[in-house]
């Protein structure tokens, strides 16, 4: 089963977790493109190069997955700062339609974003007027849209009154124009599903808020998918980064037939209800979403459930993993980690699988989860982990992997996977990267998006402390193997990593991968 990939973009998250995602399965071959057809941050890809690539590769897939941003902006960064007209962009989107026509037989899903909108100031993944502008402009587009909707107070309408003073009308002109050329191609991106191109769009919404520019086109293009009746190849869901995995396992379900049950278990008796950091809906609705586009179905029972999600949230309130352990008191009396723990290992010791979505806090996974579930004895039973960024990145990567490792996965790439993701969820964005931050980087004259030329030192520093963490911790789990670890910064900041990991049988001595 051979199946063509082209990312959002090129960071590990996007180009290697699908990959890892599919050598779960050894009849099925993902076909990706490297790393250098692919840009590089704001650098955009070279589309029409990109579009030769696939060409060349796509005769014998029966697959294709598909990211728009990628084929007609050159890449996530690159479709919030680009300059291109309507009909460049146009013209760049209507090759998927002549590619279905060469291809009939090709089953293409893709994925298409509305462009956020974040509440900050920042130029790192926006135009450089956002560093000064951000949070005014957030604020602008909030309270227009909230004018508009449901009225303002009368310190909001003097608020919009100054935020239209303060903000040049060059930047916000800007700003505008590109949403608007980018809320063009969402909706001619719903053509290509009406018309029978696509077999499935998903529109993962990255830093959602209840009003403001994001929520506008979120609106707009609800209405019509709901107007040209397209709910069931539609999806659109809090989420960004992980949909390449999410996508894959639709195209997994898609080529064997199968469409497995999931049956959601949380640590807090109200976690379904909490809005997480970063997203605009409760986190039940958000579960049930990605169970939806992954091609899977909702359980209603363990066992009816081929595997059980145990979703570990926030008691009441959701905060950063860098404040992780000082807790807000609602960890502990609005939920039992404890009851949780014992929960999943009762249902592994009746045989049952169990995957682990680690979202109790933004941006990292929980120290204290991971003590227990080694201290039970409990990690390598399990199916899947995944805790990074925010709720919906670890939902979409934790259940692809849980659905292609359900069937038949040989055990050393289940540990893998599993290793892999609790040192850059955990080891690395939970205890390593803000210890870098307020500490070592400084003595370097370097700073979480400024490496000042030390990267390879960066780089070892971040190791080191990562597999130090990962020896002070894990005293009964994973036993088999010894890791070796190698870390890079993709985009030089400290956001992000990327890990070279190789696991060493400790009784044969091969080495996997």
């Amino acid at each position: 089963m051979k199946v063509l990939y082209i990312p959002l973009d090129e960071r590990p998250c996007n180009w290697g977790y699908p990959q890892m995602v599919a050598h779960l399965q050894p009849n099925l071959e993902l076909v990706v493109p490297p790393l250098d057809l692919l840009g590089c941050k704001k650098q955009a890809a070279d589309v029409p190069q990109l579009w030769q690539w696939l060409h060349s590769q796509i005769a014998d897939c029966l697959v294709a997955i598909l990211s728009i941003e990628m084929l007609v902006y050159g890449g996530l960064l690159p479709s919030r700062l680009h300059h291109h007209d309507r009909e460049t962009l146009s013209v760049r989107l209507n090759q998927i339609r002549q590619l279905k026509q060469v291809h009939p037989a090709l089953t293409i899903l893709a994925s298409n974003l509305i462009m956020r909108t974040p509440a900050y100031n920042s130029g790192e993944e926006e135009p450089d007027y956002y560093a000064d502008y951000g949070e005014a402009i957030f604020r602008w587009g909030w309270l227009q849209d909230k004018q508009a909707r449901q009225g303002l107070t009368e310190a909001e309408t003097v608020e919009l009154d100054e935020r239209d003073r303060n903000i040049p009308a060059e930047y916000l002109t800007d700003y505008r124009q590109r949403r608007d050329r980018n809320l063009a191609v969402n909706q001619q991106t719903l053509d290509l599903v009406d018309e029978g191109t696509l077999a499935f769009l998903s529109i993962p919404q990255d830093d959602s808020a209840l009003y403001g520019f994001t929520a506008l086109d979120q609106q707009q293009i609800g209405r019509q998918i709901r107007q040209r009746r397209l709910q069931t190849k539609v999806h659109l869901y809090p989420g960004a980064d992980e949909v390449g995995c999410t996508l894959l396992a639709r195209a997994y379900g898609f080529l064997t037939g199968k469409q497995p049950q999931v049956y959601s278990l949380y640590s807090a008796v109200n976690g379904d209800g909490i809005v997480p950091l970063y997203e605009d809906r409760p986190l039940g609705e958000s579960v049930k979403a990605h169970i939806l586009a992954a091609g899977a179905r909702v359980a209603f029972s363990p066992q009816t459930a081929d595997f059980v999600l145990a979703i570990n949230t926030p008691g009441k309130v959701m905060q950063e993993a860098w404040d992780n352990p000082i807790k807000d008191l609602t960890y502990t009396s609005h939920r039992s980690l404890r009851f949780f723990v014992e929960s999943i290992g009762a249902l592994l010791a009746e045989g049952k699988a169990v995957a682990i979505a680690d979202v109790a806090f933004a941006n990292g996974g929980e120290t204290e989860l991971v003590q227990l579930l080694d201290d039970a004895a409990l990690w390598d039973g399990l199916l899947a982990y995944a805790g990074w960024n925010t709720n919906c990145n670890t939902l979409g990567t934790v259940l692809a992997t849980a659905i292609l490792g359900s069937n038949g996965a040989d055990s050393a790439i289940l540990d893998y996977n599993k290793i892999y993701h609790l040192l850059d969820g955990w080891a690395y964005q939970t205890v390593t990267r803000m210890e870098m931050v307020r500490t070592y980087l400084p003595s370097l004259g370097a700073s979480y998006y400024d490496f000042n030329g030390q990267e390879p030192t960066i780089n070892q520093e971040m190791a080191r402390r990562m597999l130090a963490a990962w020896e002070e911790t894990i005293r009964q789990s994973f036993q088999r193997w010894q890791i070796d670890l190698k870390v890079s910064s993709p985009w030089q900041r400290m956001f992000e990593v990327g890990l070279e990991l190789t696991l060493r049988d400790r009784g044969s001595n091969a080495s996997f991968p």
